[in-house]
């Protein structure tokens, strides 16, 4: 709170991602590994594509919505993705995913699921970092 969630450091030449940019693309994230990838046709939200792997981190895409907005959506995402995942049997979990992503040459759904856990927890570390710099407890 009262912090600039746009704001990038700088540590040893290497730029953060925005606070902002990270909740996003963790938006992006959810609704592609944990509802595409299982075969839900995921969250109609235009801007995801915005925060995708690869995009520009530096600045905020025109059409950018409100942190509020962010924050909602990600409430939304992840509750379609458990409904989704605790519906799927381990037989399910273990057919390839719907949009063929593989890591090596293991493209199941249940390791897509692993990666997502993977995913999060490793920008939620960056989330920490910054909270951090900014003087926040976090524990």
């Amino acid at each position: 709170k009262g912090e600039d969630m746009d704001c990038v450091f700088e540590i040893n030449g290497f730029a953060t991602n925005s606070p902002y940019w990270i909740l996003a693309h963790l938006c992006w994230a959810e609704n592609m590994l944990l509802l595409q990838c299982m075969g839900h046709k995921g969250l109609d939200i235009p801007w995801l594509k915005d925060f995708k792997i690869g995009s520009a981190k530096g600045e905020k895409p025109g059409n950018a919505p409100e942190l509020a907005e962010v924050l909602s959506a990600m409430k939304d995402i992840h509750a379609a993705a458990l409904e989704q995942l605790s519906s799927m049997t381990d037989e399910e979990l273990d057919k390839d995913n719907t949009l063929g992503i593989s890591f090596g040459e293991n493209r199941s759904k249940r390791f897509i699921a692993m990666h997502a856990i993977r995913h999060e927890g490793t920008h939620l570390g960056q989330l920490s970092l910054i909270a951090k710099m900014y003087g926040k407890q976090t524990v």
